[in-house]
């Protein structure tokens, strides 16, 4: 079983590998505090989640829009 053992050991690096990347992602994203843009796909995304400013008011629409 010492096959295996490694693989599940080289497993186990990757995974926590991933884990510190993660937070590393996390605190850069706290400790920089920017602001996220409107719409960061650019003008091609049209869909209804993009037409609200970025952080969304509350109660932007006062009747719920139509969607096709």
């Amino acid at each position: 079983f010492a096959g295996w053992n490694a693989v599940s050991s080289y497993g186990s690096y990757i995974s926590a590998f991933g884990v510190v990347i993660f937070l590393y992602g996390v605190w850069e994203a706290f400790s920089k505090k920017r602001v996220a843009g409107n719409n960061p796909w650019g003008e091609g995304a049209t869909t209804l989640e993009w037409q609200l400013t970025s952080p969304p008011p509350y109660h932007q629409w006062e009747q719920l829009p139509r969607i096709k």
